[in-house]
């Protein structure tokens, strides 16, 4: 693993049994049911370890606050409290956008039933005040073919009276989360991996630069997280709820 800092090159050897390194951590297996995330630390680099561990430690208070959640990996403790590593459990299956790529396609019963699932976390995460702000294909893992949202480095969590409604009112960066989450459930449904990167771009995408949604399963609501129509997640929430019963 190797950093640029203050202009100079660090080569900093991986840990034993690392399987993924990300942003703010260095993600390792222990053994068949967990993993430990820990900090990426740079020798000499003082203010770059505190930023990692910092975003580690927001990451832990995310996964204490959400609690246990059948959508959310599991969180299974600090691992190191000098370091503030944590502990979670071990996803058999991998990320969502390898399993797509690697599996054949599902029926349709199962894929409205990880649109259900996947959306119903986010609407939780949402009402324990919390935003994800990393939504992609790798931050959902496959766990006994059930996904797991992981990876709350870059989250915000808010006061438990914080009114969300206003918060995403006043932060448009917030509905990022749906446009992405448009995504995700586009390649779920079409079984074909379908990313957008708002901040790699810049800007919200144009319409020739997104796949037709006319006729496929959730077109509509893809649609409207993509034309940014959604105020907060309890829109996209309640629109899904009102779908699903139509199709069974």
């Amino acid at each position: 693993m190797a950093a640029n800092a203050s202009s100079s090159i660090i080569m900093v050897k991986q840990r034993p049994g690392c399987i993924a390194i990300g942003f703010s951590g260095e993600i390792c297996r222990i053994d068949d049911s967990h993993v430990v995330k820990h900090p990426k630390y740079f020798p000499g680099h003082p203010t770059y370890n505190k930023q990692y561990r910092d975003l580690i430690t927001l990451e832990r208070n995310i996964y204490e606050r959400l609690g246990d959640h059948k959508g959310i990996i599991t969180y299974l403790g600090i691992a190191d409290a000098e370091t503030g590593a944590i502990r979670l459990a071990y996803a058999n299956q991998g990320d969502l956008s390898t399993y797509i790529g690697s599996h054949d396609m599902p029926s349709q019963s199962f894929r409205n039933g990880w649109v259900q699932l996947l959306v119903g976390t986010f609407y939780h995460i949402y009402c324990c005040k919390v935003l994800h702000q990393d939504v992609k294909l790798n931050n959902s893992l496959v766990d006994n073919d059930c996904l797991k949202v992981i990876d709350f480095a870059n989250g915000a969590l808010f006061p438990l009276d914080a009114g969300m409604e206003a918060t995403c009112a006043d932060d448009p960066l917030s509905r990022v989360d749906l446009l992405c989450l448009g995504c995700v459930i586009y390649s779920i449904i079409t079984w074909q991996v379908f990313t957008y990167d708002f901040f790699e771009e810049g800007r919200w995408p144009m319409p020739a630069e997104l796949p037709p949604t006319s006729g496929i399963p959730f077109g509509d609501i893809i649609k409207n997280c993509w034309d940014d129509k959604y105020s907060t997640i309890a829109s996209l929430y309640k629109d899904v709820a009102a779908w699903l019963p139509q199709r069974h």
